[in-house]
């Protein structure tokens, strides 16, 4: 309610300043006296403008203090809860833990199981052409030991 009366006596003074203002502004007056005139008005303007800087002020210190308690009592409900629901949570995640951990066994196991699938005949080729590859050259050795080699520098 004190807010509507404030809100309606600002208006009326602002519309006090500004209908000032026109009326100096157009008022068959000498530059003189409106100049004057206008300096009163704009004076009258920082006064006001002074009063609801400090009421604004006034009422950040009100809603402060108003919500200081509130603020507090938020903060330890919600440090009440959060210590309630911590454990459970805790434990809820211990459940998820036990029950993925079993699957992750799984997977890991059809992984390897897959790997070992597509990788042992390829292992299982590349030993038999690295044995045929070890076989083809002992025997290239073996013929190259008994071929008869030439006599050039015997007896040198």
């Amino acid at each position: 309610m004190d807010q509507k009366n404030n809100g309606g006596f600002n208006q009326f003074a602002l519309g006090i300043i500004i209908g000032g203002i026109l009326g100096i502004l157009y008022a068959p007056k000498e530059g003189k006296e409106s100049r004057q005139a206008l300096k009163e008005l704009l004076k009258l303007w920082e006064e006001r403008a002074e009063e609801l800087g400090g009421e604004i002020k006034e009422k950040v210190a009100e809603v402060k203090e108003t919500a200081a308690p509130i603020i507090a009592e938020t903060k330890e409900r919600v440090g009440a809860f959060i210590s309630e629901i911590k454990p459970i949570v805790e434990e809820k995640i211990d459940q998820v833990a036990d029950l993925i951990e079993p699957i992750a066994q799984d997977v890991a196991q059809e992984t390897e199981e897959k790997i070992s699938e597509a990788v042992d005949p390829v292992i299982e080729k590349a030993k038999a052409e690295l044995d045929e590859t070890i076989k083809q050259a002992r025997q290239e050795i073996r013929a190259n030991i008994q071929k008869p080699h030439p006599k050039f520098f015997r007896g040198v």
